[in-house]
């Protein structure tokens, strides 16, 4: 929201500072409700572990992308092999989906 006055412009904030993690949580849960909603069936028990993984990727990281399933928790669950049996062709638009809407 930006205020003005007679002699200067100022800019006030109107949210309180919070961690990226939160964010991408709030933003998260709002992605995943949105896009099961949009599917004819939802996210499976397993595809959505795999996406929370994702996000916890993406809150320390900023992003993710296939090389990312060859280190640490992501690799330890299968890597990306094991992600790819789970979702198949969707990976990629998966992440990229992610990446936008959780970042933002």
């Amino acid at each position: 929201m930006i205020k003005q006055s007679r002699d200067f412009h100022s800019v006030a904030l109107d949210a309180e500072l919070k961690p990226f993690s939160e964010q991408v949580d709030k933003r998260f849960q709002e992605w995943i409700f949105r896009h099961n909603a949009q599917r004819g069936t939802a996210f499976t028990a397993e595809q959505t572990e795999w996406l929370r993984l994702m996000k916890d990727h993406i809150a320390s990281s900023c992003s993710i992308g296939r090389d990312d399933f060859d280190y640490a928790e992501l690799a330890d669950k299968g890597g990306l092999q094991k992600v790819w049996g789970v979702f198949g062709t969707e990976l990629d638009g998966l992440m990229r989906e992610m990446n936008l809407e959780l970042v933002a």
